[in-house]
């Protein structure tokens, strides 16, 4: 009875204070309004109107159906049939892209670990290693493989012409690859002796 009083006097007080807080405090004042020295009016500047140039003379060949005309011809819709956004992405939902080159199915060749393995932590550790040897041997023969081919990739994209910044980029996509072989091998050199 005795908290439940305390506490009824403690939440009193505080919508006292509240109360008091929000009466007390300092009304807005309205904004004070100085008015501008009167000056005598004077008077503008003329405003000068100056000549437009004229106006570019227009062949008169150009128009419809003329090859020379600044306005891009609406396509046939018989032949260019309006196309739907939503109905395009629907059918590249279901169907694929029909631009986009078929995608190598990986198989996980990971070897699941035995049970004695999963019960035993340094066994597990053991395991853990077998796999990611495996997995940077993995990486050093990909690399092995493909950087010939971006190598030849470049040359051919430099034949073509391709801008320097394309060119570029690929060449550090290389480097990286070859970085992070070169790194590899360092570290573990034990998985690359033949």
């Amino acid at each position: 009875m005795k908290t439940s009083l305390i506490w009824i006097g403690l939440i009193l007080l505080i919508a006292v204070v509240g109360g008091l807080v929000y009466w007390l405090k300092p009304a807005p004042q309205a904004p004070v309004v100085v008015s501008a020295p009167s000056r005598p009016p004077q008077a503008l500047p003329p405003i000068v109107v100056a000549e437009a140039p004229p106006a570019p003379a227009i062949p008169d060949n150009i128009g419809v159906g003329s090859t020379d005309s600044p306005i891009l011809p609406i396509p046939d819709p018989v032949l260019f049939p309006p196309v739907d956004a939503t109905t395009t992405m629907a059918n590249a939902r279901e169907h694929g892209d029909a631009r986009m080159p078929p995608l190598d199915q990986v198989k996980d060749q990971r070897e699941p670990p035995t049970p004695e393995e999963l019960a035993d932590p340094k066994a597990y550790q053991r395991y853990e290693a077998r796999q990611n040897a495996r997995l940077y041997k993995a990486y050093v023969a990909a690399a092995d493989e493909k950087i010939p081919e971006l190598q030849a990739d470049i040359d051919r994209a430099r034949k073509a012409g391709f801008s320097k910044e394309q060119l570029k980029e690929v060449e550090e996509k290389v480097r990286r690859i070859q970085e992070m072989k070169d790194q590899l091998k360092a570290q573990h050199p034990e998985l690359y002796q033949q």
